[in-house]
């Protein structure tokens, strides 16, 4: 059985209709030892942001650094 975390941002990326995600990006900085639960729960954070207005589009992740 999938974790809360898991399951929802799977459901949120991969839903049975309707789009679906086909570009994202962590940047984990020098902590390699992240679990698939705290991908998934930064995923649901990022998720619930976008949904909320909260979020800025990036265009040029070069430019915008």
């Amino acid at each position: 059985m999938m974790s809360p975390h898991l399951e929802r941002a799977a459901n949120a990326m991969f839903p049975a209709t309707g789009g679906r995600v086909a570009n994202v990006k962590f940047y984990l900085g020098s902590n390699r030892s992240v679990t698939a639960e705290q991908l998934a729960d930064q995923l649901n954070r990022a998720n619930s942001q976008v949904r909320a207005g909260l979020s800025t589009p990036v265009i040029n992740i070069d430019g915008d650094l």
